[in-house]
């Protein structure tokens, strides 16, 4: 019969890549007859780099000359830093049947680690204005015309870049040149990231303000963006040309002041808000997730302890109510009432809890009990049962004579466990 066969491994498409350069990285799981689970690779993580995962691909393949049936995974590296980084080993578990069978036999397949050269940003290239992009698409819009601008008004400037085969984070941010005669006022960016199973592509719109404090001719610098396409192997240039306002006077300049002070009162707090930590409750994700971790633990010890307490207290209450101690006390309290017939009846519930030789009252009276109780309890099966009457009955020297006799049973019990481990010690068995 022929043996199970199983094959895992990984490839890259690259062998070197620029920082941001999208490295299409594959897992694949094969076997000579087929999973009877889903294999379930699970999120990789690459020190250096930021993975994506695309989709997975059912996939035949033959190797040396048999054919295998499989899956191939499907991933994106975006590597973050110069130098050589590493796939790890990845460790894929599996269930496959035997040739010839039908039920899954769990595996642990480990495929090599790979190795990835990232080579630095070129020389005679901006690091703050870096891409590795397939496209580059940049629209600018205006909040209002530029024809009718004068001292006081504020502009609001708005460039979205969009790029393809990219994450927002590799977006680089705009830088605004200073103009003379206007206050620069950014706002917080805003990125997105867009995911299909074939594709990645991002977008950053960026959003300014402009103060015109001073008349005349205003020229707002040209901004030139640059990035490297990956498909052509060649740098490209997206330009903005510089654009030209004529600012017309203002007589009223008391609200300038005014304006300029909500400006950088709102810029504030956008930064506020931006350098502002995420937290959970107050607390950084690594802290929240440790205390949510031992709040879970402490949770779960404190379940079992309460089981373990409910369970120990039902047996231990049902050990009392059960013991030889307690049927005493209830023989004690239909006394202390004065119950004769409850009296009679725990007696003889009581008696069958001791170790006797013959269960019934009797026996016990006869063997442990003092003259006093003989005496007593005589005399109240003579008032109960021939004289029919409860007026006479000695309640106290009952229960007095029940304790000692008790303590007599107590004490023969005591003497022959000694006299047995006397016994054993004089004659013991080999």
């Amino acid at each position: 019969m022929q043996a199970q066969s199983l094959i895992s491994y990984t490839y890259l498409n690259h062998e070197t890549a620029y920082i941001g350069q999208p490295v299409q990285l594959t897992v694949s799981v094969y076997t000579n007859t087929w999973f009877t689970t889903g294999v379930d690779v699970g999120n990789i993580q690459v020190e250096g780099a930021l993975t994506v995962y695309f989709r997975s691909v059912s996939n035949n393949k033959t190797f040396s000359g048999k054919s295998y049936s499989g899956v191939d995974f499907i991933y994106n590296l975006f590597p973050t830093k110069p130098g050589e980084i590493t796939i790890p080993e990845l460790t894929i578990h599996v269930e496959s049947p035997k040739p010839g069978g039908y039920q899954g036999i769990k595996h642990v397949l480990k495929t090599k680690p790979k190795t990835l050269m990232v080579t630095d940003i070129p020389i005679g290239f901006d690091p703050n204005n870096w891409l590795v992009s397939s496209s580059l698409n940049i629209s600018e819009t205006w909040n209002t015309p530029l024809n009718n601008v004068k001292v006081g008004d504020v502009l609001q400037r708005t460039i979205v870049r969009s790029a393809g085969g990219t994450l927002s984070e590799f977006i680089p941010a705009q830088s605004w040149d200073s103009v003379p005669g206007v206050s620069i006022y950014p706002k917080r960016p805003k990125v997105e990231t867009t995911k299909t199973k074939t594709y990645v592509s991002a977008k950053r719109t960026e959003t300014v303000n402009y103060l015109f404090e001073k008349e005349g001719e205003v020229v707002l610098p040209k901004i030139e963006f640059v990035y490297w396409n990956y498909n052509t192997k060649k740098s490209y240039k997206k330009v903005i040309d510089s654009t030209v306002i004529q600012v017309a006077p203002n007589a009223d300049l008391d609200m300038l002041a005014t304006i300029k002070k909500q400006l950088e009162q709102e810029q504030e707090q956008a930064e506020v808000v931006e350098d502002k930590p995420f937290l959970i409750f107050g607390m950084s994700p690594k802290r929240f997730l440790l205390v949510l971790v031992l709040g879970l633990l402490a949770l779960y010890i404190a379940i079992k302890l309460t089981v373990w307490l409910v369970k120990t207290t039902k047996k231990a209450y049902h050990n009392y109510i059960h013991s030889e101690r307690y049927l005493f006390q209830k023989v004690l309290r239909s006394l202390k009432k004065k119950d004769v017939h409850d009296f009679y009846v725990r007696l003889n519930v009581w008696v069958l809890h001791l170790d006797l030789k013959e269960h019934h009252f009797d026996y016990f009276l006869k063997t442990f009990g003092t003259s006093d109780l003989k005496k007593s309890y005589h005399q109240l099966n003579v008032d109960l049962f021939e004289k029919a009457t409860k007026q006479g009955i000695d309640y106290h020297s009952i229960l007095a004579g029940l304790k000692a006799s008790r303590k007599n049973y107590f004490n023969q019990q005591k003497a022959d466990k000694t006299l047995t481990l006397d016994a054993n010690w004089l004659n013991p068995i080999d």
